[in-house]
């Protein structure tokens, strides 16, 4: 029942914030040899595990943000406590499982995802010039990016992670100072 409980409030929270993203203006379907170079192209340049690797990485924090909403609603306050006080190791545990089950749900959208790429991708190159991406990517110089890009892109994150840490903290420090002293004026006579 608790498990259900969560899984309903989770899932609630889901068009919200689909919702919230504006919607994507549907692209018409190319013809069919245009439409299949572009598939096997994506393919070649490994969507998929592009989408892998870059899911698992938002997975606990789609978690963290499900248990933090369903933390300050009144609805699952008592739920997400409940399962908090029982043992230390259960907020942890609720983070993994809601991880799990994103992954799973999101892998049952690529085949529509990968549909979806393919039309946008016919859509903007004609079939020889797919064909010609598609002889790049199989050429030593290619197949050499293919082969690097997910430990370059891996290096490039934890440096936008790091850079995105100091920012943030700057401006954290800078926007609370701007904060006090143009929303808070009876502070400002007490620093200066």
């Amino acid at each position: 029942m608790m498990l259900r409980a969560l899984l309903a409030l989770a899932v609630a929270g889901v068009p919200a914030i689909a919702a919230a993203q504006p919607a994507a203006t549907p692209v018409a379907a190319p013809d069919p040899a245009r439409q299949a170079a572009a598939e096997r192209l994506l393919k070649q340049m490994g969507v998929e595990a592009t989408l892998d690797r870059t899911f698992i990485q938002l997975a606990p924090i789609f978690a963290k943000a499900v248990i933090g909403e369903m933390a300050s609603n009144p609805a699952s306050k008592g739920i997400i406590d409940t399962l908090n006080s029982r043992a230390p190791e259960n907020h942890d545990r609720m983070i993994a499982i809601l991880s799990q089950e994103f992954m799973v749900a999101i892998k049952r959208q690529y085949p529509a995802y990968m549909a979806r790429a393919a039309t946008e991708y016919a859509a903007a190159f004609t079939t020889d010039e797919l064909n010609a991406i598609a002889a790049f990517y199989a050429s030593g110089a290619g197949a050499k990016a293919l082969r690097l890009m997910p430990e370059i892109q891996a290096r490039m994150g934890a440096a936008g992670r790091e850079l995105g840490g100091v920012a943030g903290a700057d401006a954290g420090k800078h926007a609370f100072e701007r904060i006090r002293q143009e929303m808070l004026p009876e502070d400002r006579n007490k620093n200066s």
